[in-house]
């Protein structure tokens, strides 16, 4: 069952106006399209990149979403003070047909 949390912030990220970023250790890139692809999350990135992102654990934060695998750390966040408009390519989101907006009854959310 996909995490509903993690789906619900990344909808929230993608519909922001500010530019998304992926910090993974000392490097940031720039987020072109997210994905929420069976349980991973696999992101477009500005260097021509795609980057699956597979997580044990994750912590959602006000500015993003912060993933664990195996001990390395990787965030994704927003970053305000750009403007998404000012790039040339808008980001996309993709999240599973048919999953609702809405947690099943029986999830906490």
């Amino acid at each position: 069952m996909p995490n509903f949390q993690v789906i619900q912030k990344l909808r929230e990220l993608c519909k922001c106006d500010a530019t998304l970023l992926w910090l993974e250790g000392s490097q940031t890139e720039r987020v072109l399209s997210v994905k929420y692809q069976s349980g991973r999350i696999v992101l477009r990135l500005a260097n021509g990149t795609n980057r699956v992102v597979a997580f044990d654990k994750f912590s959602i934060t006000s500015v993003g979403l912060q993933f664990w695998s195996q001990g390395h750390p990787g965030v994704l966040y927003r970053w305000d003070q750009v403007n998404r408009s000012s790039w040339s390519e808008n980001i996309q989101a993709s999240m599973p047909d048919g999953f609702p907006d809405e947690p099943p009854p029986h999830i906490a959310a």
